[in-house]
């Protein structure tokens, strides 16, 4: 089985099957009725491994502009870079790891978009402390209630671990594949993909702490009267 979670696989695929346009799980167009309703025009964007999806042009035709598209493969991002190019649209594409992106301040984005990334990066070694790292990363780009969606190829039963109930409450959609490789019964979880709209919960530090900062100001300005 590839590893999805390598560099290595990634920049081997992008450079030796010359792929250009290719979209995983699901289009703009089929995903459009799902998530339509928590993006908004004037939304900061960040989409998270984009590979070589379409899905931010989709979103600038639906006059949804202020995208951000990151990948750790150079071998991506330089096809992106060179199709819009002759396509002469402007589009914004930088080489990241999603684990390290302190180029980013805190609080820049309103939606973190993630179709296939979180199911590629639980393929490697150490997943869960990898995705661990990688979620507390998005949780800090983003703004306050600001979602974070992920269009997965596994169940709620299977991804619902992941997300920590301190840092999110989430929803869960169903959405058929457009193609079904195994059709036992409509209902059968083979059947679909599933879409996961984390919200982010804002951490306050408990009472009590934010109880002795206080009591610690107030003693700071007591001994500075002093002086």
């Amino acid at each position: 089985m590839a590893d999805y979670s390598s560099l290595s696989y990634w920049e081997n695929r992008y450079t030796n099957e010359h792929l250009e346009i290719f979209e995983w799980y699901q289009t703009y167009e089929t995903l459009k009725e799902k998530i339509g309703d928590y993006i908004k025009p004037t939304d900061k964007i960040l989409n998270a491994g984009c590979g070589t999806s379409k899905f931010a042009e989709d979103l600038f035709i639906d006059d949804i502009k202020d995208v951000t598209n990151i990948d750790f493969s150079e071998n991506a991002i330089k096809i992106m870079v060179e199709y819009y190019q002759e396509q002469q649209v402007e589009m914004n594409y930088k080489k990241m790891n999603v684990l390290d992106m302190k180029e980013f301040t805190d609080k820049t984005f309103d939606i973190v978009f993630d179709k296939a990334l979180l199911d590629a990066v639980l393929c490697g070694e150490n997943a869960l402390i990898t995705v661990e790292k990688m979620m507390k990363e998005i949780y800090r780009v983003l703004k306050d209630e600001g979602h974070y969606i992920i269009v997965s190829n596994a169940s709620e039963e299977g991804r619902k671990i992941l997300f920590d109930e301190k840092m999110w409450e989430y929803t869960i959609m169903e959405i058929e594949k457009p193609s079904k490789v195994l059709v036992i019964e409509d209902k059968d979880p083979k059947n679909f993909h599933y879409i996961y709209i984390l919200k982010k919960k804002s951490i306050e530090p408990p009472k009590e702490e934010v109880e002795e900062k206080i009591e610690e100001r107030k003693d700071s300005k007591k001994d500075n009267k002093k002086k």
